[in-house]
């Protein structure tokens, strides 16, 4: 096999290959023989099926299977010859390869390099501090919180549904009189409208409704409406109340008993210090961001054109599938896709900058994401998801997702470095 490898472009090479058509058809007979060998056919014995037969059931799974041989083949060939750091590699599309018999094989195909960067100062970056004190209000706020999330639904009665309460409802949208949406069994509450309705409008007429009353409500259609012809005309929503209810609120004695404190003192102890922690935790998030930003700022280099390209038309993937999913119609997806297609690129773009900077800080600080750091990891995702430490494993097996995890993984520990690292002020 003869292997060259040109350079097309700032981190981006092209790997061009040659295999002499009687080394091509030879190492696909002796795959067809071995298939063959190994083949199990109702009419012939183990081991005994006829190369004809093989190719005729098997012929072009073992074609592809063979191209594949050579074009890793050559990958890797090319990586060892001109030692490239290869960060991503052009899918090969099978079915547009023609060889014809007896011809030599050739193909080509691109590959991704990483980039050269030349690294600057990364540490004792100066970062002005946002961090904020607990306040009691906030402390307050949190209590309440706590209590609506374990307060129990019981029949609202004669007083009608309350402005924090829930019911379980038929949701209609009318147009001109007539019925064009409809959804049964939704739980919905007086503080959270349903689309196109004002808020406060929607709280009014809903708060004291009674089971089996109705409340109707104006709207504006919303613009991803699936019926394009009424997208931002006046309509209707009509509520029909099956179950109104209030939220019961557990009392001191029982927030303290699930919390695990013993009284209000305790509590409000708990929760300051809570609160306190995901301050911290929030401002070590924006602290790295800020930090991040001035090191994709102050370094230039070229990045991988086509990592940059699948990235973005990940991203644009993603809002499709979820627009999909809210039920978005099929012209409002593509419009949408076409607006954020600038803003896909461009954050495509900065997000492999920052991954090949924290990469390269990694490697010269001697930041390793060692063995224990992936169990550890793969033990918390089996916590977060109430799953076994073995069905984790199994998946990110299966989806390939390990070199995924150890690249977050690095990230996580460069940003953290970087953010010990830095001069954290006072505002000024």
């Amino acid at each position: 096999m003869q292997v060259t490898v040109e350079q097309v472009g700032p981190c981006q090479a092209k790997v061009q290959f040659t295999v002499p058509g009687t080394e091509f058809q030879g190492t696909l007979r002796r795959a067809l023989q071995n298939a063959g060998k190994n083949a199990k056919m109702k009419g012939f014995r183990p081991g005994h099926v006829p190369v004809q037969i093989i190719e005729k059931h098997y012929g072009a799974q073992i074609r592809n299977e063979t191209i594949e041989h050579f074009v890793k083949q050559a990958f890797e060939t090319a990586v060892k010859e001109k030692s490239l750091k290869v960060v991503g590699f052009q899918k090969v599309n099978l079915d547009e390869i023609k060889i014809l018999e007896g011809a030599d094989f050739q193909h080509a195909f691109e590959v991704s390099l990483r980039p050269e960067i030349a690294l600057g100062q990364y540490k004792a970056l100066v970062v002005e501090s946002e961090l904020e004190p607990v306040l009691e209000v906030e402390i307050e706020n949190a209590i309440q919180n706590v209590k609506r999330q374990q307060a129990q639904p019981e029949p609202a009665g004669d007083d009608g549904l309350p402005a924090d309460g829930l019911a379980l409802a038929k949701v209609e949208w009318l147009s001109e009189g007539v019925v064009v949406l409809t959804r049964e069994g939704l739980r919905i509450s007086p503080e959270s409208p349903t689309p196109g309705t004002d808020p406060a409008v929607f709280q009014a007429a809903l708060t004291g409704a009674k089971d089996g009353e109705t409340r109707e409500i104006a709207m504006t259609f919303p613009p991803d409406f699936d019926k394009e012809g009424l997208r931002g005309k006046n309509g209707l929503t009509r509520i029909t109340v099956s179950q109104a209810y209030k939220l019961a609120l557990p009392s001191e004695a029982e927030l303290f008993k699930l919390l695990g404190v013993s009284d209000q003192a305790a509590l409000t102890k708990l929760v300051r210090e809570k609160l306190a922690e995901a301050k911290a935790l929030q401002e070590h998030g924006r602290v790295e961001n800020v930090i991040l930003e001035k090191l994709v700022a102050s370094h230039a280099f070229d990045v991988p054109e086509m990592m940059v390209s699948e990235q973005a038309n990940a991203r644009l993937n993603q809002l499709r599938q979820q627009m999909q999913q809210a039920g978005a119609a099929a012209d409002v997806i593509e419009q949408q896709l076409a607006t954020q297609a600038d803003a896909a690129r461009k954050a495509a773009e900065r997000g492999v900058r920052t991954l090949f900077l924290l990469q390269s800080i990694g490697e010269k600080e001697n930041l390793l994401v060692t063995r224990e750091d992936m169990q550890a990891e793969v033990q918390s995702i089996a916590q977060r998801n109430n799953a076994k430490v073995e069905e984790v494993v199994d998946y990110y097996q299966k989806n390939n997702l390990f070199d995924q995890m150890a690249i977050e993984l690095l990230e996580r520990k460069v940003r953290k470095f970087l953010r010990e690292a830095a001069k954290i002020e006072e505002p000024k």
